[in-house]
């Protein structure tokens, strides 16, 4: 278990802005910065990140955190898994609180250190004697070096049908874990399992943040009857469609220059990054993906793309260019030599003369389409070339910039010979806007978590209590002291907020031995463990603070702190009374619709009594509070 003190120094010491950045375009907007959300799809920047509060907060799906909550979207990633991965970032090393003996490892029960050590087992078995065939295949055949074998983790699995199950067994890994990833598959006639991967040359698959979350696998067998690629199935930690291979290590290449080179094989990607060439990525074995494009576009703005020159490949291209305009991305197609893919020509020729090329030869996308269609014969005929050009415009149409768009038109018009006037009558039709899809599901670590049965929506007097609570722990502890010495006098009706309180009042507890300890409360906000409980504390903290509400010039530390703490004794004050008032609108409406006279007497007695407590009540909370705050004068 990582104690809380070394959770507080990995999340002080880690800049949530620096963070997210691997994973967003974020620019900045006063004393924030905005992205669009990861979490759906839409036009306007709804995700502020915070750097002064070190939180988050998605307005449109009204997700928010700390940095750790983050990791743990992106990832999907346990609570410590995402602190380790960002304490690495951070450069500290937590692995005296993470490090397991074999002991311990039988029993971890996470598929993302299942796949971890799967990762490990593939490669480990590469480097040993039984692992010749497939370093054979991968250095000699393909002229692999060990600095990019071991780099990209490669491995193999061997021909037999159990050998990573035993050496699961072996490790204590369990056969439920195997199975539910797609490494083992069972024979049902036989009632028995065996290894998914036999054969075959690994390719471990990595999240943007390093993390393994599948494997490809590329078969040494010569039958045709085998597939020559497979890949693991698919899963709420393996979507291919989300995945980019190479992309963990290629972000930082792209970010800086921009631009995304997009290639069609594993192969391919681990060619180009050992000839220097670091910022090439593959799709996983699926064509381009509106998902994948929207990730490439956090980093880059342009796409070169290198497919094979074959049919296959020019469609698919065809196809990623409606997809990377539509993300407001710019294509760029480079066509190699025939019979060449990007593994085969810069291992042939060398980077140079690959870079040399991309700037010679890349074709615009209009140009591209242009010869697509010539090639195939749509510019024989003016019907065939209507049709074709109609197809072009309404790529055209998909940009989301209209000065793009009518910069393309005039481009396109200038090619064909088409008035720019004609392709204008033909965009409308052809422009339905952009392309609507269905948004992308959340992740699946929210996805699968049920939501507590909410009473009711939170009330301003609840969130004017969470608020001060938790932007008081800046100022100290009176405000958690007050909180825990009157908790059982208080239960807030929504599950969120209840949560937070007690969450806060178990933490003071447990360091108030301690008179100068403190809780820092963006740290908090990533152990609520519920989700709802997260949204609603980071939605709070983006808002005004409440001590700055009543600022004066002079706003010194101690005025901050009294502010706040007078906040929270009159939010308390008052959701003490609130449930004596509730019942008495209750008692009122029942004597004013009451038929029977001994009744509403009754009523009236008791709305009576009532009254009298109120009055008391109020009375002693607001003694109670006036000699609080003249203690703290």
């Amino acid at each position: 278990m990582i104690p809380h003190e070394t959770i507080d120094e990995v999340r002080q010491a880690a800049d949530i802005v620096d963070i997210i950045s691997d994973y967003l375009t974020l620019r900045q907007a006063g004393r924030s910065f905005k992205a669009l959300s990861p979490f759906t799809q839409e036009k306007t920047p709804s995700f502020v990140v915070s750097p002064e509060k070190q939180i988050y907060k998605c307005f449109s799906t009204g997700k928010g955190g700390n940095v750790f909550s983050f990791v743990m979207e992106m990832e999907k990633v346990s609570f410590p898994e995402a602190v380790e991965l960002v304490a690495k970032r951070a450069g500290i090393d937590i692995s005296r609180f993470t490090s397991k003996n074999a002991g311990e490892d039988a029993k971890e029960d996470t598929r993302t250190n299942t796949l971890r050590w799967a990762a490990r087992h593939f490669h480990s078995t590469l480097e040993r004697d039984h692992g010749s065939p497939g370093y054979a295949y991968l250095a000699a055949e393909r002229g692999l070096s060990a600095t990019t074998i071991k780099s990209f983790g490669l491995g193999y699995a061997p021909p037999g049908w159990d050998h990573l199950l035993h050496a699961a067994k072996n490790a204590g890994i369990e056969r439920k874990h195997l199975e539910s990833l797609g490494l083992i598959t069972e024979n049902r006639q036989k009632k028995s399992w065996y290894d998914t991967f036999r054969n075959r040359v690994i390719f471990p698959i990595f999240s943007i943040g390093g993390q393994v979350v599948g494997f490809g696998g590329r078969t040494l067998e010569k039958s045709p009857d085998t597939p020559k690629y497979l890949n693991s199935q698919e899963s709420s930690i393996f979507e291919k469609s989300k995945l980019l291979y190479g992309l963990n290590t290629a972000k930082n290449e792209i970010r800086s220059s921009a631009q995304a080179i997009l290639v069609e094989g594993y192969m391919d990607v681990l060619a180009l990054h050992q000839a220097g060439i670091t910022s090439a990525v593959a799709s996983c074995g699926t064509s381009l993906t509106r998902y994948q494009a929207k990730i490439i576009g956090r980093y880059a703005k342009s796409v070169l793309f290198v497919y094979d020159a074959d049919p296959a490949g020019k469609k698919s291209m065809m196809a990623g260019i409606d997809i990377l305009l539509s993300e407001n991305i710019t294509p760029i197609i480079l066509m190699l030599p025939p019979g060449d893919d990007p593994d085969s020509f810069v291992k042939r020729e060398g980077r140079e003369k690959f870079l040399a090329l991309s700037r010679k030869e890349s074709l615009s996308f209009l140009d591209f389409q242009i010869r697509f269609h010539r090639e195939a014969g749509a510019f024989e005929t003016p019907e065939l070339k209507a049709d074709a050009i109609g197809s072009m415009v309404r790529t055209i149409g998909l940009a989301a910039d209209p000065v793009r768009r009518e910069l393309y038109l005039q481009e396109l018009s200038e090619k064909i010979g088409i008035s720019l006037q004609a392709l204008n009558e033909v965009l409308p039709a052809g422009n339905p806007g952009k392309r609507q899809s269905a948004p992308p599901p959340p992740p699946p670590g929210r996805a699968k978590q049920v939501k507590p049965i909410v009473a009711g929506p939170i009330s301003v007097l609840e969130k004017t209590f969470v608020k001060a609570l938790l932007e008081s722990t800046a100022y100290g502890n009176v405000v958690l002291e007050f909180a825990a010495s009157h908790e059982a006098m208080l239960m807030l009706r929504n599950p969120a907020a209840q949560h937070i309180f007690l969450h806060m009042i178990r933490r003071y507890h447990e360091i108030s031995a301690d008179p100068d300890a403190r809780i820092d409360v963006a740290t908090e906000i990533g152990l609520f463990g519920r989700p709802d409980a997260e949204d609603l504390a980071t939605g709070l903290l983006m808002d005004q603070p409440v001590s700055n509400k009543w600022l004066e010039k002079t706003d010194l530390h101690g005025d901050s702190a009294r502010r706040c703490l007078g906040m929270f004794l009159d939010a308390f004050k008052n959701l003490i009374l609130e449930p004596l008032l509730d019942e008495k609108d209750r008692l009122m409406e029942a004597i004013r619709t009451e038929a029977e006279t001994e009744k509403e007497i009754a009523l009236s007695r008791e709305k009576i009594t009532l009254d009298k407590k109120i009055r008391t009540t109020a009375l002693e909370l607001s003694e109670m509070i006036a000699a609080i705050l003249e203690r703290r004068q």
